[in-house]
């Protein structure tokens, strides 16, 4: 991995959460970051995704929108750490074309 920045962060937090809680943490069930990935492909990567919501209501055929949602979501890869910025040296990067209004 090109650093260890998220290893530094969830053991301070859990450190820290650990300290609030004190005496009344009885059993530990799990801690650690959220979206958590394994990326098959070489190269370094974040070991985490950020997920990006995306809600909307589809148009019927008489122009009115749909009673309910639609979720499009999907995940994010992050190209530079979010602690030091370092690079990850992963998969090829492509440009997502972005449409206007969005």
């Amino acid at each position: 991995m090109a650093c260890n920045c998220f290893d530094k962060v969830a053991e301070a937090c859990d450190k820290q959460i650990r300290d609030v809680i004190g005496s009344d943490l009885a059993e530990m069930g799990e801690s650690g970051f959220e979206n958590a990935v394994w990326v098959m492909s070489a190269g370094d990567h974040a070991p985490v995704s950020l997920k990006y919501r995306f809600r909307y209501y589809r148009r019927r055929k008489n122009g009115e929108p749909e009673t309910r949602q639609t979720k499009s979501d999907t995940a994010i890869m992050m190209r530079f750490c979010p602690f030091c910025g370092t690079a990850f040296s992963g998969s090829e990067v492509r440009d997502v074309p972005v449409r206007d209004g969005l």
